[in-house]
């Protein structure tokens, strides 16, 4: 199988200094230490001559200048300069080769590199001439002494031959047959004729292009692409002339490229290690190429805003975002293994049909995108296609390879391989939770028709709300968090102030009962001393006859006692007449039976004698006078009850009425304890209401301020985002037809639905109360607050609402309801490029305009990765062009961008800093070519392969001469 390795040959930006003097100048050159001698090369007496034994006095020696040289090269390295243009004053005043230092700069290059483990310079070789004002002139880079003898040759043909280029060590101006040379002169020949590039030099300097109203004529030249400014902020002049704000200076056309560049005449450093004036280091320009060259800076020049910065550090160094390295393939079917390395900006993958330009982009996010949508929630062709691309690496086991990055530096690979095991891997580190990880890279992927299916339906504006919840990110979860506290302490209000009302309902069942038992109370303490006699008598009489039978039964206790005693005699058995000592059985027998007849009798005379004195005491006639005084007391209560309409029932019930009022006393005050904690819950429900509804409206103002950062950095100015507290109308109707009664057979429920519609639109043309909700809570004191329930309707609708509303059925979803939000609207108005609007996403919008409008905020939202297949296919064509590109443009500089696409618009008028060329061998996906748009064949495979390449290469003639 083979292997192939597409390394990375996109853009990247390189460190420039185009003007460069060298001690070639020795009349301006200021350091002593590195001046040339004269002469440059000295003669040091006879030296063997190469390949002879012949001594040859003439040799010259050529250590000072290689030395200089290096010294020179080694300060470029010291300060990164990767690209240098040596731009001495008419090149320079020696005749041969071997005296001129540029010649040594070019062959020391290489080991000066080695010795510093960089790569070498790109030496641009060139020179300065007076026009009338400067102008530096450049070279592709030179790589030995042949390319420098041709600049020396060009500047011959401009007329400043060998010998007359300096009059007493001063440059002479450029001059041919005594007349000055024109601007246009000078860029034929340079630029046209051999190939090289001119910049004015210091053009905002006293000498300089744009300081002389003469030179108007010259900078309207469009083949003029760049200018050298020297101070940053630029001067007043400088820029009204170069944003084309001068109305005399004003090109026809785009404007000059403004670059900076030291002038250099000098190595040193302060003490601080910094380089002042005119010193190597003082200015720089950054330049976004694939390798340079002029043709790479001719392409820089024409489109400055992507491809060009001046002054700081590298602008790579300022991308935070996340980016995706690189992937690598292998065992895949459709695919050929390889591995692609991306640029951090935009990247552009092109093929034919069948060429697995889609397939890379489903690879990537099979791998990265461990939230895989749901099952049937794609369009089944697209569902099917990734179910393909799915089985043929599980089915060859085969794997993906992603490094990535989520922080400048921080680099991570992952392993894709779904027929293994554990399907996602960090190779680079021992990690618990993939997913979290890959998270932090927040790539979004778009496969083909998502941009459709989410704006489809009606989802558009919900698409477009999502993502401006999302670049509000952590502060609106905050807020949302919040949110989510004060609904949790308004429901416990709510069911305080319910609970409220239930003990304020007890509290008063109780008190009145207990009013009642003190009216009964009352009524019995008028008769409390004739009552209290007759309970005393109650007692004596129960008393009494208690004592009657206790007496009674000892008595009889007694008499079965003695009857007990009456047994007979004990007598000796018949066999006792041989017993030893018989008679003292007899004697002893005799005296027993006795004993017992005599206690027999006098029991029974106490007996009879017990019987007589409980007769004296409790007999009839004993008792008679204590029963009388009984049932007069008896008699009295009586009496008493029937004057005051009472019962002797009632009176029966005193103490257990009393005990129960004082139960209900104890319950009123445990009720009342209950109640005073519930009412400091219940009395916060009005203030964290209103705290809930005022969190809404701070999250409104956070939504509609992150909506407009997000419309300010859609560059083209094609849409128009607006948020509307609350606007969301279907939002408020699902809830509130939640709300509906379920018999939907009354007025009120064939009405509701008309009535939340008129509720919603009441509230909207007031705005005057925080929710539409409360429109119905003010109904409760004001029958106009809600709207068509007054007149003929007032006298059964409204009151059936309330009703309802507080029924057991709905009171607690009403609760509920009004501590939920309604959606606030976002919406987005489209704008064509002369400004007329085309239309928004709640009206008339097309299909592929509303996906044009996502796709807008899509690219302003975040600095994750956006990984996109072929978006021009459900976006409105008019816009491709005039905005689409133009928000790409400014999209790449703060995210990386993915595309795979055949229309040569996003690459070409993109500016895609790397283009990957995919074509089909043998079934399978494989390289045809990679690179920048400075590559000739990357851009003749745009040409071969993209729909509309000429066109749009005709947009941009100027910048590719087709």
């Amino acid at each position: 199988m083979e292997n192939r390795l597409l390394t990375s040959e996109g853009m990247r930006w390189f460190k420039c200094d185009f003007q460069l003097q060298t001690p070639e100048d020795s009349t301006n050159w200021l350091d002593v230490e590195t001046k040339l001698s004269e002469p440059r090369r000295p003669a040091t007496g006879p030296r063997k001559v190469e390949g002879s034994d012949r001594l040859d006095p003439s040799i010259p020696d050529e250590s000072r200048l290689q030395e200089t040289a290096r010294t020179y090269l080694r300060r470029c390295h010291e300060l990164g300069l990767e690209v240098v243009g040596i731009t001495d004053h008419n090149f320079s005043a020696k005749l041969e080769p071997r005296d001129w230092f540029l010649t040594h700069l070019v062959e020391q290059n290489k080991s000066v590199a080695r010795e510093l483990s960089r790569p070498p310079l790109f030496i641009l070789p060139g020179f300065e001439v007076d026009i009338g004002y400067h102008v530096l002139c450049l070279f592709d880079p030179a790589r030995q002494l042949s390319h420098v003898r041709r600049v020396h040759g060009i500047l011959t043909r401009l007329g400043l031959v060998e010998g007359s280029r300096f009059r007493n060590g001063r440059p002479e101006p450029l001059r041919i047959a005594g007349e000055s040379v024109s601007l246009k002169k000078l860029l034929n020949v340079v630029q046209d004729e051999h190939g090289g590039i001119c910049i004015a030099a210091h053009a905002d300097q006293n000498d300089g292009i744009l300081c002389n109203a003469r030179n108007v004529q010259d900078y309207h030249n469009l083949d003029l692409y760049a200018v050298e400014v020297t101070s940053l902020p630029l001067s007043k002049r400088a820029s009204d002339i170069l944003l084309a704000k001068s109305p005399e200076w004003a090109r026809a056309g785009r404007q000059p490229a403004a670059v900076m560049s030291s002038d250099a005449k000098s190595l040193r450093t302060s003490k601080d290690g910094s380089a002042g004036p005119n010193c190597l280091g003082y200015r720089h320009t950054w330049v976004r190429m694939s390798k340079p060259s002029v043709t790479a800076l001719r392409q820089a020049f024409l489109d400055p805003a992507s491809r060009i910065r001046l002054l700081g550090p590298n602008p790579s160094d300022s991308h935070a975002h996340a980016r995706i390295v690189s992937v690598s393939i292998k065992g895949a079917r459709f695919m050929a293994d390889q591995a692609v390395h991306f640029s951090e900006n935009l990247n552009c993958v092109i093929g034919g049909r069948g060429s697995g330009k889609s397939t890379l982009l489903e690879y990537l996010r099979l791998a990265l995108d461990s939230k895989q949508p749901d099952r049937g929630s794609l369009d089944p062709a697209l569902e099917k296609k990734r179910q393909q691309i799915f089985a043929s690496l599980r089915e060859t086991s085969g794997e993906v390879q992603v490094e990535y990055e989520t922080d400048r530096g921080v680099r991570d690979i992952l392993l894709y391989s779904p027929a293994s095991a554990t399907p996602r891997q960090i190779l680079s580190r021992a990690v618990d939770d993939v997913p979290t990880v890959l998270r932090r890279l927040q790539a979004q992927f778009f496969s083909q028709g998502e941009l459709t299916r989410f704006t489809s339906d009606g989802a558009g504006r919900a698409k477009v709300r999502e993502i401006v919840d999302s670049a509000a990110g952590p502060e609106l979860e905050q807020l949302e968090q919040e949110e989510l506290d004060l609904q949790s302490r308004l429901k416990r209000c709510f069911q305080a102030a319910q609970e409220c009302r239930r003990l304020q309902g007890e509290i008063r069942s109780a008190r009145q009962a207990s009013v009642e038992i003190a009216r009964q109370l009352e009524a019995l303490t008028s008769v409390e001393e004739e009552a209290k006699a007759s309970q005393a008598a109650v007692e004596a009489d129960a008393f009494l006859k208690d004592l009657a039978k206790r007496a009674e039964d000892e008595l009889q206790a007694a008499t079965n006692y003695v009857m007990s005693l009456s047994a007979p005699h004990l007598a000796l058995p018949g066999t006792s007449a041989t017993w030893p000592e018989i008679g003292w059985f007899r004697a002893a027998l005799t005296a027993l039976n006795e004993a017992r007849a005599e206690f027999e009798k006098e029991t029974g005379d106490s007996l009879q004698r017990l019987k007589n004195q409980f007769q004296n005491i409790l007999g009839d006639t004993a008792r008679e006078s204590p029963l009388a005084a009984i049932a007069d007391a008896r008699q009295n209560f009586r009496l008493a009850c029937e004057a005051k309409g009472l019962t002797v029932e009632n009176l029966t019930k005193f103490e257990e009425l009393t005990q129960e009022r004082q139960t209900k006393i104890s319950f009123i005050d445990a009720r009342e304890a209950e109640l005073q904690t519930c009412s400091a819950d219940a009395s916060a429900l009005d203030e964290t209401l209103q705290a809930l509804q005022q969190l809404w409206r701070t999250q409104f103002d956070l939504r509609a301020r992150v909506a407009g950062a997000l419309q300010s950095k859609v560059v083209s100015q094609s849409i128009r985002v607006h948020v509307g507290y609350m606007g969301d109308r279907q939002s408020f109707l699902d809830r509130w037809l939640r709300l509906a009664p379920r018999d939907g057979r009354g007025k009120l429920a064939r009405r509701w639905e008309e009535l939340g519609s008129d509720i919603y639109q009441a509230w909207k043309s007031r705005q005057d109360l925080p929710s539409p909700w409360e429109i119905v809570e003010a109904g409760r004191g004001d029958p106009r607050a809600l709207p068509y329930l007054y007149g003929e309707m007032a006298d059964d609708l409204q009151p059936a609402l309330l009703a309802y509303l507080d029924s057991a059925d709905a009171r607690e979803m009403w609760e509920a309801a009004r501590g939920t939000r309604i959606d606030d609207e976002v919406d987005v108005d489209l704008f064509r490029e002369d400004g007329s609007a085309a239309g928004n996403l709640l009206g008339t919008l097309s299909e592929g305009q509303r996906n044009t409008v996502l796709l807008n905020m899509i690219l302003a939202m975040g600095n994750g990765p956006i990984v996109i297949d072929q978006p021009e296919d459900e976006l409105d064509a008019s816009f491709i062009y005039k905005s689409l590109v133009t928000d790409l443009r400014s999209a790449k500089e703060g995210r990386q961008l993915l595309i795979a696409t055949h229309n040569a618009n996003l690459p070409v008028n993109g500016d895609a800093e790397f283009i990957l060329a995919l074509e089909a061998r043998d079934g399978r996906g494989m390289q045809r070519t990679l690179g920048g748009l400075d590559r000739r064949h990357v851009v003749q495979a745009v040409v071969d392969i993209m729909e509309g390449s000429e066109e749009a290469f005709r947009r941009r003639s100027d910048k590719y001469h087709f």
